[in-house]
């Protein structure tokens, strides 16, 4: 093998980490936002059942669906944008939280008003599912941030379901999505700052 050919492979996994590095963190900036979002809806929806309004419930928990969707695709069709054709990695990744979005969906929609369960148990169910798809997400980016973000869901899923009142549960819930989302999307994007740094120097 001549030196030409050395630089050239050698040129084309420079080329695939730093891919991989962009979309690890563009994730990161998914995570964070897609976090802080649902925190916010945590306690709007809190408010909305303390003042009584509970037909406003399920209106304003579509809007926080179809926001976190929005923020979601923005986030992969910037992504494709800065880095061109997508990573297998990062093409499993956006199928699984796709489907976790959908198990979601049909967990604090559809199942509740089928009678399957009673409307309280929905953040039990959706801190579950988030947890394996944060799990799952970690692993496919080798990302063990992500991966053992996965304990504060499940965990928090117990502690949800352990505690009856209202607001207590609102403060698990946003304790969750705080270690499960946005503190691992900062500690990904700091990381990725730091890499930069680094390659800039």
């Amino acid at each position: 093998m001549t030196t030409d050919h050395v630089q050239e492979r050698l040129s084309i996994i420079q080329e695939m980490i730093d891919r991989s590095r962009r979309e690890t963190a563009e994730s990161g900036r998914f995570f964070v936002w897609i976090g802080l979002i649902s925190i916010v809806a945590v306690f709007v929806v809190r408010w909305i059942e303390a003042t009584g309004l509970t037909q406003l419930v399920l209106p304003a928990l579509a809007v926080v669906l179809v926001a976190n969707g929005v923020v979601g695709y923005a986030a992969i069709a910037r992504r494709q944008k800065m880095v061109g054709a997508r990573s297998y990695p990062a093409a499993v990744s956006t199928a699984l939280w796709f489907a976790c979005g959908v198990a979601v969906a049909l967990a604090l929609f559809l199942f509740p008003v089928l009678g399957v369960y009673r409307w309280d148990q929905t953040p039990v169910l959706a801190a579950l599912i988030m947890g394996v798809g944060a799990f799952a997400s970690g692993s496919v980016f080798e990302t063990p941030i992500i991966a053992w973000s996965s304990i504060a869901w499940w965990g928090g899923a117990v502690a949800l379901a352990l505690v009856d009142s209202a607001w207590p549960r609102g403060f698990i819930m946003a304790a969750v999505l705080l270690l499960g989302m946005v503190v691992p999307g900062l500690v990904l994007d700091r990381q990725y700052a730091r890499q930069r740094g680094s390659d800039v120097s």
